[in-house]
């Protein structure tokens, strides 16, 4: 029986963090660890717990039956000492805890975004705060939202599920590219590129690019399909197809004459970015604070 004190509670989160992220590997960089040394604190919890909680090797990893009990009984242990932790700091009017964040891959260069000045904002006060940023689907990040596992999430939802508010915090402008050595590069006249898009292979990023700026008729159906600007961008500078991106995104190619807009007075449109939490409100002082961090940083830069 497994006796519960800090080391055990450690070996849970890495346990629960280790399902999340789907596998060992893809639990380092959220852990700050070597496969090895998690391997290691795996095992001794198995071992503690007398129980084999997944499987792992070349088939992938896999949770048993027991592991999938352990990992529920786990949430409420871990969301219990979180909720404890909180409540005691909030006694001594102290910002203590995690912010879990779910995020819109390649977001970086995205200047709308003032996620970097919340966080300045934020680290202004006394805290002993944990931040956790994870890039994601938009369909991860609704789900991880509703079920608690992320605080809040920046992205682009074209479908929205209930249980979630949306909040709007800033528009992105997306634009149809090809490669400059794409034939469409070399052609002039707007009613001639617009007769032969048709022709010409499409790319999907899997964003959901496609569905917020409601794809015209006269462009062909997707061929390509990846849930990643950077392949998206790869496919494109192929000069095989054409592909829908965020104008920051796709600016450094742009300044490199590696890439071009086509038609932008046609195929370039604003879509809104959301902030999303889960609805209902929140026991979570820490949280409430950095939103409104968040929603101030935002609301200062519509200004100016």
């Amino acid at each position: 029986m497994l006796s519960l004190h800090e080391n055990s509670i450690r070996k849970l989160r890495i346990f629960v963090t280790v399902v999340d992220c789907g596998g060992f590997s893809a639990a380092q960089s959220v852990l700050g660890a070597s496969a090895a040394t998690i391997s290691i604190q795996m095992k001794e919890l198995e071992e503690q717990l007398g129980m084999t909680l997944c499987h792992r090797g070349r088939s992938g990893f896999r949770m048993t039956e027991q592991g999938r009990a352990v990992y529920d009984a786990a949430q409420n242990v871990l969301g219990a000492f979180s909720n404890f932790n909180l409540a005691t700091a909030e006694i001594q009017n102290q910002l203590v805890g995690e912010v879990k964040i779910g995020m819109q891959a390649n977001m970086a260069t995205n200047p709308a975004l003032k996620l970097s000045e919340a966080i300045r904002q934020f680290q202004t006060r006394e805290n002993e705060v944990v931040f956790r940023l994870e890039e994601t689907r938009s369909a991860d990040q609704q789900s991880r939202t509703l079920e608690g596992r992320y605080d809040l999430s920046i992205g682009l939802y074209p479908n929205r599920i209930s249980g979630l508010d949306y909040t709007e915090l800033f528009s992105e402008t997306v634009a149809l590219y090809c490669a400059s050595e794409h034939p469409l590069a070399g052609m002039e006249d707007l009613s001639e590129i617009e007769r032969q898009l048709g022709k010409f292979k499409l790319v999907s990023s899997g964003t959901g690019l496609e569905r917020a700026i409601s794809k015209p008729a006269t462009l062909p159906e997707p061929t390509a399909f990846t849930e990643d600007m950077d392949a998206a961008m790869l496919l494109i500078l192929s000069g095989c197809y054409l592909g829908f991106l965020p104008t920051h995104f796709a600016e450094t190619w742009r300044r490199r004459d590696m890439v071009r807009a086509v038609m932008p007075e046609r195929f370039s449109t604003e879509i809104p970015f959301h902030l999303i939490t889960r609805r209902g409100g929140r026991d979570n002082n820490v949280v409430d604070v950095f939103i409104a961090d968040v929603l101030r940083a935002h609301a200062k830069a519509q200004k100016e």
